[in-house]
């Protein structure tokens, strides 16, 4: 099981590109950060101060993972998450493509829906088909990254052939692992995700959680042994919770969920601390 870590990505945090190189030295396989193009501000009284304070400020995550793939070699670079119904699909479908030629094809693309609030104000896909509009844009995001004259005809989203090129370093694509926890939005998931994203702080009883996602990829037709599992890890989990998460079949975890504390120098010590352990768990 591989280490990755998630930063805020906020002007008070580590830059991305010093934050990355400190990673892939200290052994790490992945950096992973998250998005929101916009925060309404009716949604303040919703979230606790810091994290309302945090969320205004991200950097954008396209743009801070080019970064720090230019000052690294091998570290993959993930989000965590996405939201692409919050973009405009070619303008998503040439950035995403773009970044992950420039990073020799390690981008990671976790991907959700986001929040009510959010999605409301930058687009007219109703709250309740949410997880409809998403497979339907992956779909022509699909068809956009693999054909020459890309087409597309969908519920939500359709085209006559286009030419939009690049085309990603990755074939057909980038990874687009599902943050998703019901069941219901995991069903609707299966389908099209090429992995699993959840965060353990979702789920009371992990291994059911797991056991239950397995049986209902098996009823998708998908093999649950060629999907990604990757599981946000909240706090600071001990080298015996990480282990227990590889345990389950997570073939990634990644670190610094909930954290407040952006000093850089509290940063590193983070790093510094499960450094020491991240041989032990591959």
């Amino acid at each position: 099981m591989d280490i990755g870590f998630v930063s805020l990505n906020t002007p008070r945090d580590c830059a991305p590109a010093v934050l990355a190189k400190a990673l892939e030295e200290r052994g790490f396989e992945s950096l992973w950060v998250g998005e929101h193009p916009q925060v309404p501000v009716s949604a303040a009284d919703s979230m606790p101060a810091a994290l309302l304070h945090a969320q205004q400020r991200m950097w954008d995550p396209l743009l801070s993972l080019l970064a720090a793939a230019q000052a690294t070699t091998t570290l993959r670079l993930g989000t965590a998450v996405a939201l692409p119904l919050e973009h405009e699909l070619f303008t998503f479908a040439k950035q995403v493509a773009t970044l992950d030629q420039f990073a020799g094809g390690r981008l990671l693309l976790g991907v959700g829906v986001g929040v009510r609030s959010e999605l409301a104000v930058c687009s007219p896909i109703a709250w309740a088909d949410r997880y409809r509009a998403l497979a339907d844009m992956v779909a022509a995001l699909r068809a956009l990254w693999t054909e020459d004259e890309a087409q597309h005809r969908g519920e939500f989203y359709g085209f006559d052939p286009v030419w939009c090129h690049p085309k990603p370093r990755q074939r057909p694509g980038p990874p687009l692992l599902a943050a998703a926890t019901g069941p219901k939005a995991i069903g609707d998931c299966l389908p099209w995700t090429d992995g699993w994203l959840p965060g353990d702080a979702a789920f009371r009883d992990l291994p059911a959680a797991v056991a239950d996602f397995r049986q209902r990829a098996e009823e998708a037709g998908r093999d649950p042994a060629s999907l990604d599992l990757t599981i946000m890890a909240w706090g600071d989990p001990s080298a015996n919770r990480l282990a227990r998460y590889r345990d389950l079949g997570f073939n990634r975890v990644v670190i610094g969920g909930g954290r407040r504390d952006t000093d850089p120098s509290a940063t590193w010590a983070f790093l510094d601390k499960y450094a020491a352990i991240v041989t032990d768990l591959r």
